[in-house]
C-alpha cells in the first residue's frame, strides 16, 4: 500500500529533514507550514479550521507525523500561554479533527524527551517518570499523556516519539551546537573577536544527527504498534565541553572562553542520557552518523558560509 503522511510543523529544522527523507524513500508527502508562505499548505494548530483544511486537502493520507511546536524553551519560558495553545490544545485539536476527516490514519506525535526532566536513572528509558522543569517540557509532557489516554479511549491509532537532543547543518544558532560552532568559525575567521559566550560545558546531552532522527520517525510510523513510545536517542552522552574543545580543534586558533550568565538556565538538568533499547527492538534502527561526524559537518557548514559571505 502506498504511503501518503501530512507532516505538521515541516518548516521547522526536523520538519525539513523528515519531508527530504521520507520523499527520497518514496513517500508521498503534503507538508504544512505556519506561519503561512506563498504555494504552501497552511497548517495552524490554534485553529480547528486551519487544521481541518490541511487535513482535506492532503487527500487520502496513511500518516500524520505531528512536528508543529513552539519547540525553543526560552520562546516557551516567555509567552507559556502560546504555548500550551500550540503544543498542547494544538494536539488536542489535532486529535478532534482527525477523528472526524481521517480515523484511519496513524497519528505520530513528535514529543521530547525534556519531559522526563531531572533522571532518577541513566540511561533512561520509556518507564523513566516525566517530571518537567520548563513550560515546554510541560506543554510536551502533556501532550504526551494526553495522547496515551486518548489513544487507549478513541481507538486513534497513536504513536508517541520522545527524541532526545539533535542536531546538524542548518539548525538555528539559537541552539548550542549550531551557536558554539558559529562563534568559533567567525573568531577563526577573523569576523570576530577571538573570543566565545557560552553557558554550562559541564552540562552532558545525548546528541543525534537529525537524519538518524527522521529515519527512526519513518521505522517507527512504519513499525511501531499502536499506543507505543519511543526514544530516540544515540545512548551515549557529551558534555558540552567537548562540544567546545571539538569545534577549537577544527578551527585551529586560540580562542577566550567566556561564560554568559544570559545562556544559563535556572533549571538545565545536568546530565542527559537516554536509553533506544526498545526502538532498536521494535525497528532495528540504530544510530550511524558518528558524534565526530556530526559536530564536524555542523562546523564545516558554518565555515563555509562565512566564506560565501566573504567571497560576496
Amino acid at each position: 500500500m502506498s504511503k501518503r503522511a501530512l507532516i505538521t510543523g515541516a518548516n521547522g529544522f526536523a520538519g525539513r529533514a523528515l519531508c527530504a527523507w521520507l520523499e527520497e524513500r518514496g513517500w508521498d508527502v503534503a507538508a504544512t507550514v505556519y506561519p503561512p508562505v506563498d504555494g504552501a499548505l497552511t497548517c495552524d494548530v490554534r485553529d480547528e479550521a486551519s487544521i481541518a483544511a490541511a487535513l482535506k486537502a492532503a487527500g487520502k493520507i496513511t500518516h500524520i507525523f505531528h512536528l508543529a511546536a513552539i519547540a525553543f524553551v526560552p520562546d516557551a519560558t516567555k509567552a507559556p500561554l502560546n504555548t500550551m495553545d500550540v503544543n498542547l490544545q494544538g494536539t488536542i485539536r489535532l486529535c478532534q479533527m482527525m477523528e472526524l476527516i481521517c480515523p484511519e490514519a496513524r497519528l505520530v506525535h513528535i514529543g521530547s524527551a525534556d519531559a522526563y526532566g531531572p533522571p532518577e536513572y541513566l540511561p533512561m528509558d520509556e518507564a523513566h517518570p516525566l517530571r518537567p522543569q520548563n513550560a515546554y517540557a510541560v506543554s510536551k509532557a502533556a501532550a504526551d499523556q494526553y495522547l496515551d489516554h486518548h489513544g487507549k479511549t478513541s481507538g486513534l491509532n497513536i504513536v508517541r516519539v520522545r527524541p532526545f537532543n539533535h542536531s546538524g547543518p542548518g539548525q538555528s544558532t539559537s541552539y548550542v551546537l549550531p551557536s558554539l560552532a558559529q562563534q568559533v568559525a567567525r573568531a577563526a575567521s577573523g569576523i570576530a573577536e577571538p573570543v566565545i559566550h557560552v553557558g554550562n560545558l559541564e552540562a552532558t546531552r545525548d546528541f543525534l544527527h537529525v537524519h538518524d532522527v527522521v529515519r527512526a520517525y519513518e521505522r517507527i510510523a512504519r513499525d511501531g504498534h499502536p499506543g507505543d513510545v519511543f526514544n530516540v536517542c544515540s545512548g551515549t552522552a557529551h558534555s558540552i565541553q567537548s562540544v567546545l574543545d571539538a569545534f577549537l580543534s577544527f578551527a585551529g586558533v586560540k580562542i577566550a572562553v567566556e561564560q554568559d550568565p544570559d545562556r544559563m538556565r535556572p533549571s538545565e538538568v545536568p546530565a542527559v542520557l537516554g536509553s533506544h533499547k526498545k526502538l532498536t527492538e521494535c525497528t532495528g534502527w540504530e544510530p550511524e552518523i558518528p558524534f565526530e561526524t556530526l559536530l564536524r559537518k555542523i562546523y564545516d557548514h558554518h565555515a563555509a558560509q562565512l566564506q560565501q559571505e566573504a567571497a560576496r
